[in-house]
């Protein structure tokens, strides 16, 4: 997905549903003058942002970062991802590489109101930026090792490792070895109310 892609469909679902700025950013804590820039920029915010500014509108980060249908109030209850899909997706190209350092590959595209959000990222081997957000992550590291950062500690993980932390502590990770590591990983918002 293309950085500016993204931006696009934020601007778009925005409009499309009236919200202004000051009201988008009462919604998601963030401040009108970020959210200004974030429709102004080239290059898209981490997920976290994404997931933050998602939940303002309504909808789905994976809506905004792989696609997904414009029908938004008709999205299913359930969620099936087969393999075949993800294989598909991948062998296309159409997940790009953000900024930020990882590869991003949503499981669970479509459902609206959900508090997880189920993603394989496979991180550079250089670290982004550290992320800060509310709720809960877990991750499984799927193939190869990494370095995580959490906090002021780091952490070497490899594969069948896992973590399972308070998400509002800086976080970030790079892949470490040869190859680029495959993580799951289940990013758990709290509902707004």
């Amino acid at each position: 997905m293309d950085e500016k892609t993204i931006i696009e469909k934020i601007k778009r679902i925005r409009a499309n549903k009236n919200i202004t700025l000051k009201a988008l950013a009462g919604k998601t804590g963030l401040t009108e003058g970020y959210l200004s820039r974030i429709e102004k920029a080239t290059s898209a915010p981490p997920i976290s942002t994404l997931t933050r500014i998602a939940q303002g509108l309504d909808i789905d980060v994976s809506y905004l970062l792989a696609g997904g249908g414009e029908d938004l109030e008709n999205s299913p209850s359930i969620v099936i991802g087969r393999k075949e899909d993800h294989n598909a997706k991948d062998a296309a190209g159409a997940l790009g590489t953000l900024k930020h350092g990882y590869r991003f590959e949503p499981l669970a595209s479509g459902k609206r109101g959900k508090n997880m959000q189920p993603y394989i990222l496979t991180p550079d081997f250089e670290a982004g930026e550290f992320l800060q957000h509310d709720g809960e992550e877990f991750f499984y590291v799927l193939e190869g090792r990494i370095e995580f950062l959490y906090g002021t500690e780091k952490y070497e993980l490899s594969q069948g490792d896992s973590a399972y932390f308070d998400a509002q502590i800086p976080h970030t990770g790079r892949s470490l070895g040869e190859r680029k590591s495959r993580i799951l990983i289940i990013l758990h918002s709290y509902k707004r109310y």
